[in-house]
């Protein structure tokens, strides 16, 4: 009993040890960057694009503060109460948050193919129903093969949202991806799933329907094509039936006409009389 008890502790310590060996510390360098540095970009991104769109501005606050004081001496505070707002009217009349993020990531919305602007636009959509950006919950640096992914939870009232930042090993300087998306919970997760087996199901039954009726389709066309074949037939055979009796009546007719001249011949030749002194009324065959 206690080897077998000494042989799971082994083995919990093995296993235990190679999770910790397979864990990135801040300090290891991938690609040339450290760990922390990955983390340190996405972070900010999140930060800024969650306060901005969703939060209650506090870096935006910061930075104009800063601003202000630097040159013109005076607080946002000071600045908001001159106009007779308070600072988020004043952030809401005179700042942008486009412009904000531009000076602070180059962000050109007119820009399609920038990545900074597909995440800006994929940001505002998820924001939505996201709520009010809290700050950070997660993150996490992942090295597989040539790529390397940072990935930042972001905590929301609502939804939290997940930003993905992938990079090369070939240049780790910049992203090559970026991307922002809801977290969905087990349960929605199950839900959708079910959701598109039933959709897939369903797809499957009705073209099953459609290849029955379209085989059941091949089986009836040529029968009624047989059909109509046949009538088509039997009418064209009726006709000559019909033009034929005419014609038979006409062949009898002369056949008498020319056995009734043969017998007057015979008559006039036998007494000597002339055929137009007699007349033949009838002939009886026997």
């Amino acid at each position: 009993m206690k080897k077998k008890i000494s042989l799971l502790l082994c083995t919990l310590a093995l296993a235990l040890g190679m999770t910790a060996c397979g864990e990135l510390k801040s300090s290891d360098k991938l690609a040339g960057r450290t760990v922390s540095s990955y983390r340190e970009e996405v972070t900010e991104y999140m930060n800024v694009f969650g306060d901005t769109l969703a939060g209650d501005r506090t870096y935006l606050k910061d930075d104009i503060s800063q601003e202000l004081q630097t040159y013109y001496g005076v607080t946002l505070e000071d600045a908001a109460a001159s106009f007779g707002m308070s600072v988020d009217e004043l952030l809401d009349s005179q700042f942008n948050p486009e412009d904000y993020l531009a000076t602070k990531f180059d962000l050109d919305v007119n820009d399609e193919e920038s990545l900074v602007t597909n995440l800006y636009k994929d940001f505002q959509e998820s924001a939505k129903d996201a709520g009010d950006y809290k700050g950070i919950k997660n993150y996490s640096v992942e090295k597989a093969g040539k790529t390397i992914t940072s990935t930042v939870i972001g905590d929301f009232s609502k939804r939290d949202l997940k930003m993905t930042f992938v990079y090369s090993t070939l240049d780790s300087s910049v992203p090559t991806a970026m991307n922002v998306e809801p977290v969905y919970t087990l349960g929605e997760i199950m839900k959708k799933a079910a959701l598109n087996t039933v959709m897939g199901i369903l797809i499957v039954f009705v073209m099953l329907v459609v290849m029955s009726a379209v085989i059941k389709g091949f089986e009836i066309i040529p029968k009624i094509e047989k059909k109509l074949k046949e009538s088509k037939e039997t009418t064209a055979d009726v006709r000559p039936v019909a033009a034929a009796v005419p014609v038979s009546s006409s062949n009898n007719e002369t056949d008498d006409l020319q056995l009734v001249a043969v017998i007057a011949a015979a008559i006039a030749a036998s007494t000597g009389a002339s055929t137009d002194s007699f007349v033949v009324r009838s002939i009886k065959k026997r």
